[in-house]
């Protein structure tokens, strides 16, 4: 299988972090078939990788998940080298992995050092969980009208999360919370219950675990109650242009990242914020053109992966460190049209952040 490795421009340095991570910071990709790279450049790899909580990180949805096919499209393989996380759209239960999916899924994960999380809606209690041909409500023992039965539910619908979540060897869990748009239920549109099941949640995952594995929360991250701010390792936002208040750096500034930091003000400072917060793009549409147009503090116009992998937040004429960037199923710019190489948005943008974290 043809191993598609990722070249930046800037040359990284990293204590404990030798020469051989020149190999992934040059400027362009090459293809080296079924050359592998030796020992040395993957151990700086996930050396590099490992900085991740310091740092800017690489960022995305992966769908169309198969492990195997004609072209790296729909394995995690063909993703860029310093892709540092992923989210799992798509079936993710243990029982959904075969040998092709396993292979690759540890491939990135032990080989190249790749975070992989696992991502669900949790808009009820029992909501993709729920074995078939059984009561939602009396498998979890959710009653409507009882608090303390609520709690129990809520908790053991958690662990069932975490079972699964662990069982199958990912990297931690991405709740995908829209509550305003599409994803209310008798849990998602409570804060008080969503932050009884984060609690939950975070005695497995987040910084509050001791796990080292992740949690993170995308969709609208400052619609959960502001105690559960400190749960997250990253709350990741739907900043996708077509949908508006997403193509300028004032309008990230004013329209996005000021929302959690006033909701989680009394728990986290914003430069605390700031650090967790990951704007995205919607590959699924946009893809080909890296985006839709953007533009810069500066006025320079630029496609919106761009622009977000360029924009530095400031609030309160403040300038803090983001989270990082990314993009919604990231696999559709596999092959972009009229453009040399594979990713060459999200090579970009990857180059962008870290020259930026050099200053």
């Amino acid at each position: 299988m043809k191993k598609i490795l990722l070249y930046i421009t800037t040359l990284l340095l990293f204590a404990g972090i030798g020469t051989a991570c020149s190999d992934w910071t040059e400027t362009e990709e090459k293809d080296f078939l079924s050359t592998e790279q030796t020992d040395e450049y993957y151990a700086d790899l996930r050396a590099w990788k490992a900085t991740y909580r310091d740092r800017q990180v690489s960022f995305g949805w992966f769908g169309n998940w198969t492990g195997v096919g004609a072209s790296l499209q729909n394995c995690m393989a063909g993703l860029p080298d310093s892709i540092d996380v992923i989210s799992l759209w798509g079936p993710w239960h243990p029982y959904t992995f075969n040998e092709k999916k396993r292979a690759d899924f540890e491939y990135v994960r032990k080989v190249k050092g790749v975070k992989v999380m696992a991502c669900s809606f949790t808009m009820n209690v029992g909501d993709n969980l729920t074995p078939e041909g059984v009561d939602k409500n009396e498998f979890w023992g959710w009653d409507a009208t009882d608090p303390v039965k609520q709690e129990a539910a809520i908790r053991k619908y958690a662990r069932a999360f975490a079972d699964s979540v662990n069982a199958a060897g990912f990297d931690g869990f991405d709740i995908d919370h829209e509550p305003y748009h599409g994803g209310a239920g008798n849990l998602a549109s409570y804060e008080d219950r969503m932050h009884i099941f984060i609690d939950e949640l975070g005695k497995y995952f987040g910084p509050k675990s001791g796990t080292g594995k992740l949690l993170a929360i995308d969709g609208e991250p400052h619609s959960i109650a502001p105690e559960s701010g400190p749960y997250f390792d990253y709350f990741i936002e739907q900043t996708y242009g077509n949908l508006g208040g997403s193509n300028s750096d004032t309008s990230l500034d004013q329209n996005r990242i000021k929302k959690p930091i006033e909701k989680f003000a009394a728990y986290m400072t914003p430069e605390e914020v700031a650090a967790k917060y990951i704007c995205t793009e919607n590959f699924e549409s946009f893809a080909m053109a890296g985006g839709v147009g953007y533009t810069t503090r500066d006025g320079e116009s630029v496609q919106s992966l761009k622009g977000f992998a360029m924009w530095e937040p400031i609030y309160n004429g403040k300038l803090l460190r983001k989270g990082g960037c990314g993009t919604y199923h990231m696999e559709y710019e596999y092959k972009v049209a009229k453009k040399s190489g594979f990713y060459p948005y999200m090579r970009e943008a990857i180059q962008i952040m870290n020259s930026a974290q050099k200053k």
